[in-house]
């Protein structure tokens, strides 16, 4: 099931150690990852998904999501395999995201 949400301007929209229930996609705006209050991470192109990594890994967050802007997000809320099934395209920017990061990360 997908959400739209609205968050505002420095509020948090998950906070390092919950349960994830849900990945994100930003539709606008601008948010950023927060380790131990220190920014590691920062999102602001609509389509770009986020706190996928403790969703698939069925792990708490390990990082603190917030709001650097107003900004609206599409919460998608599921199981992996429930994701993959009802929304593929979701699903194939998913894998597209991870790859990137990947090669980013031995560059």
């Amino acid at each position: 099931m997908s959400t739209m949400k609205f968050y505002k301007k420095d509020q948090i929209i998950s906070s390092e150690g919950e349960k994830a229930k849900n990945i994100f996609v930003l539709v606008d705006g601008q948010v950023g990852i927060f380790k131990e209050n220190r920014k590691i991470s920062e999102f602001s192109k609509p389509g770009e998904i986020f706190g996928e990594l403790s969703m698939i890994l069925n792990r708490p967050r390990t990082a603190t999501i917030k709001a650097l802007t107003d900004c609206n997000l599409l919460a998608v809320e599921g199981e992996l395999d429930e994701l993959v099934k009802l929304y593929p395209d979701i699903s194939k920017k998913l894998i597209k995201t991870l790859a990137e990061r990947l090669a980013n990360s031995t560059d």
